[in-house]
């Protein structure tokens, strides 16, 4: 129903994980806890949704139960309704699109391990948000992926992917999830503006090639 992009993993994108979830083993235990939130932010393009999705699987093998929420699932319009009002006016442009309230009332869902929460989930074809459930008791570890997530405050651990929307130009034409427009680029121009900021708040930095460059 939800279209979901379909990713090509390379092995690269599972030693990048690999190395994450031993920076996560560390968090975990200099701030003693095993209920993490971890950030995970970059431009249109830039590999948050494989990250995010290799990461939970490396997780998982660890025997930590992860679950991944994403950002597109918050927008206030569905995708082809928000881009329609984009066209009106490209200061609806920016993180107020998103209902980055409800996110943050989710995460702290996850830090009670409430159970039974209505979590929403977008419907690409159908243009319109679905309602799912969601057992927060289950999860150990909850990774947010998206432009915006690292504005939220109650992260433990900031990851952020350099790559701009000039260097995943064809990463995003092959997912064939955008709308293919001149406009786009104006759009991604703002988003650039916007999202870049977030690298300084980062713990950990990764290059366009998927290689840490700077972690703390």
């Amino acid at each position: 129903m939800t279209n979901r992009d379909r990713f090509d993993v390379k092995p690269s994108y599972f030693a990048l994980a690999r190395t994450l979830t031993a920076s996560i083993g560390e968090r975990e235990q200099s701030q003693r806890t095993l209920s993490l939130v971890v950030g995970i932010a970059g431009e249109s393009g830039s590999g948050k949704s494989i990250t995010a999705t290799c990461l939970a699987r490396e997780l998982e093998g660890a025997g930590r139960r992860a679950r991944v929420i994403h950002q597109d699932d918050y927008f206030r319009l569905p995708p082809r309704s928000n881009h329609e009002h984009r066209l009106l006016d490209l200061a609806h442009v920016g993180p107020h699109e998103v209902n980055l309230e409800l996110l943050q009332t989710h995460i702290a869902d996850f830090r009670a391990k409430r159970d039974n929460i209505s979590v929403p989930l977008v419907d690409y074809p159908g243009n319109r948000f679905v309602t799912q459930r969601c057992d927060f008791g289950q999860v150990d570890v909850l990774l947010v992926e998206g432009t915006y997530v690292l504005q939220l405050p109650d992260l433990d651990l900031r990851i952020f992917l350099e790559a701009t929307h000039h260097d995943t130009s064809e990463r995003r034409r092959d997912r064939k999830r955008d709308i293919d427009a001149p406009i786009i680029d104006q759009i991604l121009d703002i988003e650039h503006a916007i999202i870049t900021r977030q690298s300084a708040q980062a713990d950990i930095l990764i290059d366009r090639d998927f290689a840490i460059v700077r972690s703390s």
